[in-house]
C-alpha cells in the first residue's frame, strides 16, 4: 500500500522536520524510540538529530518564528513518514496515550487518522506518521548468529585475474556490524559452501570463526549449537540460496536480503532492506540491539 501512494513518503537517510515546538516533537518521536544522538564537531545542518531503533534518523530543526506552534499548525503539514518500530500496538498505545494526557490536561493533541486499513498518527507539526513493524518476535532470546557468505556478505560476485586468482567485495559497515552484535553478548559463525580461502580470510579480518566447504549446511548447523551449548531454537541464520533453505528451516530465526532466491525469502520472518553485500549484517545489528533495547 505504502508503495503506491504518492502522498507516503519512506525516510531515507535523514529527514527533516520542521518543528514549531522542539520539545513537543523530541517527547513524541521519543515515545516511537527515537533518541537525541551528540554530533562531534558540530553538524553541517542545523537542529536536534534523533536516531531511530532500525537505523532511521531524523533532524529538528526549529521553523522560523517558532514559539510552540498547536499541533498541525507546523511547517510539516501533509507530510507522511513511515516509521519502523519493534511493535506496531505498542506504540500505538504509546501514542494514544500521550494523546488522552494531552486531552485530560486541556490541550489540543495530536489525533488519529486512516489510510485504507493503514492507522496514520498526526505528530505535533501536522507531519502524519505510519508506523511500519519491522523485527522479529523474541528475537531477543538468539544466542548464535549464523551467517552464509557468499550472497550476504557478498554481493554473490566473484572477481577473477587472469592468473585465475578469485576475489570478492565486503561492506565495511557489515564488520562494524558483527561487532556491535558482538557488544550485545551474542555469538557469531560463518558456514560456507565456498571453498575459496577469501572466507576465511575475511573470517579473520572481522574476528568470526568460520567453516567452509560445508556441503550439508543443516547437518552442519546442528553440530554447531551443540558444540556452542545453544539450542537450534535460540540460532538465527542468514541465508540467500536454495543450498540455505535445509540450515534455515531448522534454525528458530531465519533472515535473508533482499535479493535472497525466493524460495529462501519464503522461509524468512525477516527480509532485510539491504541486499546482500550491502549491508545485511548492519541492518540485522540495529534489528537485535532494537529488540535488547
Amino acid at each position: 500500500m505504502t508503495g503506491n501512494s504518492p502522498t507516503l513518503h519512506a525516510i531515507s537517510g535523514q529527514t527533516v522536520l520542521l518543528a514549531g515546538d522542539v520539545e513537543a516533537s523530541l517527547a513524541f518521536y521519543g515515545r516511537l524510540g527515537f533518541e537525541p544522538v551528540p554530533e562531534p564537531g558540530g553538524a553541517a545542518v542545523p537542529g536536534l538529530l534523533l536516531l531511530g531503533p532500525f537505523g532511521q534518523s531524523l533532524r529538528l530543526v526549529r521553523a522560523a518564528g517558532a514559539g510552540g506552534a498547536q499541533a498541525g499548525q507546523g511547517a510539516a503539514t501533509g507530510l507522511v513518514l513511515r516509521l519502523m518500530v519493534a511493535d506496531v500496538a505498542d506504540a500505538g498505545a504509546a501514542i494514544e496515550t500521550a494523546f488522552k494526557a494531552a486531552s485530560e490536561a486541556g490541550r489540543s493533541g495530536p489525533a488519529s487518522h486512516r489510510l485504507g486499513d493503514a492507522r496514520l498518527y498526526r505528530g505535533p507539526d501536522g507531519e502524519l506518521v505510519l508506523l511500519e513493524e519491522r523485527g522479529l518476535p523474541g528475537v531477543e532470546r538468539v544466542r548464535l548468529v549464523v551467517y552464509d557468505f557468499d550472497g550476504v556478505m557478498t554481493d554473490n560476485r566473484v572477481f577473477m585475474d587472469q592468473d585465475g586468482r578469485e576475489s570478492v567485495a565486503a561492506n565495511r559497515s557489515d564488520g562494524l556490524g558483527v561487532g556491535m552484535i558482538r557488544g550485545l553478548g551474542v555469538d557469531q559463525c560463518i558456514l560456507s559452501t565456498e571453498t575459496n580461502p577469501v572466507v576465511l580470510a575475511r573470517a579473520a579480518k572481522i574476528g568470526l570463526d568460520a567453516e567452509t566447504g560445508v556441503a550439508d549446511k543443516a547437518a552442519a548447523l546442528t553440530a554447531l549449537a551443540k558444540r556452542r551449548g545453544v539450542s537450534l531454537a535460540e540460532v538465527l541464520f542468514v541465508g540467500n540460496d536454495v543450498n540455505d533453505a535445509g540450515a534455515m528451516a531448522l534454525a528458530g530465526f531465519r533472515v535473508a536480503p533482499a535479493d535472497a532466491h525466493p524460495a529462501v525469502e519464503a522461509l524468512a520472518g525477516y527480509v532485510t532492506s539491504a541486499r546482500g553485500g550491502h549491508g545485511v549484517i548492519r541492518e540485522l545489528a540495529d534489528l537485535l540491539a532494537a529488540a535488547r533495547g
